[in-house]
Parts: structure tokens; C-alpha cells; sequence
């Protein structure tokens, strides 16, 4: 049997993982627009202020599972079942404790939350909701969730891609469906609940066919270490993520939940697409530092970071310039809540713009093991953004919870690129700021020329027009500086892609 090596294995791995993102970004905008559209704003908005709530259960799918790979690369690098074993034992032993207190969460979040929205809501109208997504979370997060771990630490990521892939489609289907035939947003709901058990039973044959794991491996000592870190850095992480539906569930109106939603709904499936493109770069360096080949992960992470600062920049300059004529066209129709927020949509995308630039330095870092020694920095960040948001809500509204977001993930960034440079790549930080300069420089030149262009857009295909423009124009700008700046970087991607179709080229010929 053929055994791909790790260059293919992260090929395959991007691009199982953009098309599963590309899948999810489809599927993303058609079912909240049957929610809007069958339901309306307040449900629209109650839905999100529940799903948010119950983020904490994707604790199962992040929370641990980084700090498990991260066990995982050498024994799988060494190819010692026993430890391997003993990993996936401990995993799943920390797992099945962790559902009994979520259980509790849920429970609480289910009895407790109704009461918040009552004035609008009848209590057990809401309590069924809860108790209908939260059962679609577990299916989705809780079971088998150390079998995902093990695939991606072994860069088969590919394989559960391909299981969100089909179990994603399926839910749109009967979902829309469902909408469609006028059933209960309960019901809805329920039916994804079953739909997404489908993919850990997949995944837990999958693994049981392919990897001779002993699932009551003894062990002396604990095999997975800084467990509890890793842990703790997910809660504050989901803490980042939840605060500004939180915060304007409290002190806003759902309406505003449902605005803020459909912004980020937009951002989040560009974010998602580009966290998709380094689908194994986790698993990729996690294998180099293993092998502890020092060289070749430097070279590989500068480069891979210099890439995806301007992939990042090319993305969020146009979600800046693109999202509030795409969120016109999106609520067409919708009338009770007013969706256009220009200011808001500005800062929130620089804020994800920041956030996404770090991926590449928390992918390297939790590679190398270390997630004790960034632990406070991830709290803090949390604490920024909810306390900057409760502060800056009650005078700016939607604005005040993005200048939260902005403030808090800016700062994690900076701690960071400077934390890198002294704990796993040495080199100077003037790489980082150089990124950074250059960075700010291409965004500000891509969004500027775009406040003095009125152009009335109201349907989805001037909306597309206009954004294949934009993008030709923000393409030529983020080339042009980066032919500048990092002219060897720029020919050296150049002809890396033009020996790809090279080499397709070559294929076709030999098969004619």
C-alpha cells in the first residue's frame, strides 16, 4: 500500500478542508436566510443567542483535542502504538468526565435562559429550543471526538473534512426542507440533532479499521500533559467568541443579536475558509519540531507566514468593501430591523482581519507543546473584550462590542508574534512588524477608493459584478506591494503554482 508523505498529506488536507469550508460557507448563508425569511428577526436572533450560549460544548472539538495532537505527533512520528494507546485512553477518560458537567451546563442554560427573553417568548417555547440545538451540539462535538484528534494528528485530517462535508449537506437539505413544509424551528432543529451523530460513528469506524488502538491502555503517569492549559485557553477562547451576542442579549434587543449574526456570519465563513487553509500546518510543523529538524521549521514558518498575512489581507480588505452591499442584497425584504451598519461592518472586519494574521503563530505554538505559557495571555483577552464591550455598549451599541473585539484580539497578536520569537522560532520581531507595516499598507489602499464609489446594488449578481472588480483591483494592489517588499517570496509562489499545472500538464500528455 502507497503511504503519502507530509507534503501531500498537508495538500490534501488544504484542499479537503477548503472545500469543506467552501461547502459550509453555502450551506451558512441559505439556512439563516429561511430563518429570517420564515421566522424573522427576534427568532433569527433568539437562535444565535442560544447557539452562542452553548458554544462551551465546543469544548470537545478544540478545548482538548489541541493539547491531545499535539501528544500525539511524536509517538505517531515513532510509530509506538502502546503510547498511542495510552493517549487516546486518557483523552477519552478526561472526555467522559467533561460530559457529565456539561450535561449540568446545558441543563442550567436550558431552565435559566427562558427567562431572560420571556417578555417575547413563551418559557417552554424557548426551553425546547435550547434543549433542540444543544442536542445538536452534543451530536456534533461530544461523541467520539479523540478519533477526529487522532486522524488529524496523523495529517488525515482529510478523512473528517470529507465526514463534515456530507453530514453538512445532508442537514441543509432536510433542514430547508423542514422550513419549506412550515415545521416548528424546534423541530428543525431536532432533525440536524440526528443528521450529525452520522459523522463520529463514521470517524469511530473509520479509526477502528485503520489504527490498533487499545482503548484501556494502563498507564503509570499521565500521558497527556498540560491538559488542563489547553483547557483552560479553549473557555477563554469560546469567552472571546460569545461576548458580543452576550453582551447585546443583555443589554440590547434581539434584534440587534440578529444583526450582529448576520454580519458575522459573513466574516466567520471567510475566516473559516482561511483557518481552512491551514488545515495541516498544525500536524505539518508538529511533525519538524518532533523530528526536531530546527532549520527547516523556520524557513517553512516564514514563509507560510508571510503568505497568509497576505491572503488575510486580501480577504478582509474586500469583506470590508463588499460586506454591507452583500448584507443590502442578503435582507432584502426583511424590514423589521435595520441591517445596514457601515461603521460596525469596518471595524468588525479589521477585528477578524487581526485575528486571522495570528493563526499561523498559534498553530506553531500549540505544535511545540506550550500552551501553559500562553495560557494568560488567552484570559486576558477574554477579560479585554468583555469588559471593554460592557463599557462601550450602552453608548455605541453594535460599535462598542466590535471596538471590543478589536482591542482584545490586537492585543493577543502582539503577545504572540512576541512570544514566537524567544520560544520557538528565534528571530528578530522586525519580521513581524515588517508584515504588519506592509499589511496595513495594502488594506488601507484596497478600502479608501471604495468611500468615494456610490454604486446602487440590488441583487445578487450586480453584488457579484461589483465584487469580482474589486477583487481583480485588490488583487493587483496586494501583488504589486508584495513584489515590492517580498520579491523573492512572490516569484518563489509564482513558480510553485506554475510547476503544479506543470505537472498536470505532464500527467494529461502521458495518459493521451
Amino acid at each position: 500500500m502507497r503511504v503519502m508523505n507530509r507534503k501531500k498529506k498537508l495538500t490534501l488536507n488544504t484542499v479537503i478542508s477548503i472545500a469543506q469550508r467552501l461547502v459550509a460557507v453555502i450551506c451558512g448563508f441559505i439556512l439563516p436566510r429561511l430563518f429570517l425569511r420564515h421566522f424573522g428577526s427576534d427568532v433569527n436572533g433568539l437562535v444565535s443567542s442560544i447557539g452562542q450560549f452553548l458554544t462551551l460544548i465546543t469544548i470537545f472539538d478544540s478545548g482538548m483535542g489541541v493539547v491531545i495532537e499535539a501528544s500525539l505527533y511524536k509517538p505517531l512520528a515513532e510509530r509506538n502504538k502502546k503510547l498511542i494507546s495510552q493517549i487516546m485512553h486518557s483523552g477519552q477518560k478526561f472526555y467522559n468526565r467533561l460530559v457529565v458537567i456539561l450535561f449540568v451546563y446545558v441543563l442550567g442554560v436550558a431552565l435559566i435562559y427562558p427567562n431572560f427573553v420571556s417578555d417575547q417568548f413563551d418559557y417552554l417555547y424557548t426551553l425546547f429550543l435550547v434543549l433542540a440545538i444543544s442536542l445538536s451540539s452534543f451530536g456534533q462535538y461530544c461523541l467520539g471526538v479523540t478519533n477526529g484528534v487522532l486522524l488529524s494528528a496523523d495529517q488525515k485530517g482529510y478523512v473528517v473534512y470529507a465526514s463534515i462535508i456530507v453530514t453538512t449537506v445532508l442537514n441543509t437539505i432536510i433542514s430547508a426542507v423542514l422550513i419549506e413544509l412550515n415545521c416548528s424551528v424546534q423541530i428543525v432543529k431536532l432533525a440536524s440533532s440526528f443528521v450529525f451523530l452520522c459523522r463520529p460513528v463514521f470517524l469511530a469506524l473509520y479509526v477502528k479499521k485503520h489504527y490498533q488502538i487499545n482503548w484501556k491502555e494502563p498507564y503509570d503517569s499521565e500521558p497527556i500533559k498540560q491538559k488542563w492549559n489547553g483547557l483552560a485557553q479553549h473557555i477563554a477562547a469560546i469567552v472571546l467568541g460569545d461576548t458580543d451576542v452576550i453582551v447585546l442579549t443583555f443589554f440590547a434587543s434581539l434584534k440587534t443579536v440578529s444583526i450582529y449574526s448576520v454580519y458575522l456570519l459573513v466574516i466567520n465563513s471567510v475566516k473559516n475558509i482561511l483557518v481552512s487553509a491551514t488545515a495541516g500546518i498544525r500536524s505539518y510543523m508538529g511533525n519538524m519540531i518532533a523530528k526536531n529538524e530546527q532549520e527547516t521549521l523556520s524557513k517553512t514558518f516564514s514563509y507560510i507566514e508571510w503568505a497568509f498575512h497576505a491572503a488575510v489581507t486580501l480577504c478582509f480588505s474586500l469583506v470590508a468593501v463588499l460586506i454591507v452591499p452583500f448584507v443590502k442584497v442578503y435582507t432584502s425584504g426583511i424590514n423589521d430591523a435595520n441591517y445596514i451598519v457601515p461603521s460596525f461592518a469596518l471595524i468588525l472586519s479589521i477585528a477578524y482581519c487581526i485575528y486571522c494574521y495570528r493563526i499561523p503563530y498559534l498553530d506553531i505554538i500549540m505544535a511545540s507543546g506550550k500552551f501553559k505559557e500562553i495560557q494568560g495571555s488567552a484570559i486576558l483577552e477574554a477579560l479585554l473584550n468583555l469588559v471593554i464591550s460592557i463599557l462601550a455598549v450602552f453608548k455605541f451599541g453594535l460599535i462598542g462590542v466590535a471596538i471590543g473585539t478589536l482591542i482584545a484580539m490586537t492585543y493577543r497578536l502582539i503577545f504572540l508574534a512576541f512570544f514566537l520569537r524567544k520560544n520557538v522560532v528565534n528571530r528578530p520581531i522586525k519580521f513581524f512588524v515588517k508584515n504588519i507595516a506592509i499589511d496595513a499598507l495594502a488594506f488601507v489602499l484596497i478600502y479608501l477608493p471604495h468611500l468615494f464609489v456610490n454604486i446602487d446594488i440590488g441583487n445578487y449578481f450586480d453584488w457579484f459584478v461589483y465584487a469580482l472588480v474589486c477583487g481583480v483591483i485588490a488583487f493587483l494592489v496586494i501583488l504589486t506591494i508584495n513584489f515590492l517588499f517580498y520579491r523573492k517570496n512572490t516569484i518563489l509562489l509564482f513558480k510553485k503554482i506554475l510547476s503544479i499545472f506543470t505537472r498536470k500538464s505532464k500527467s494529461i500528455e502521458g495518459r493521451t
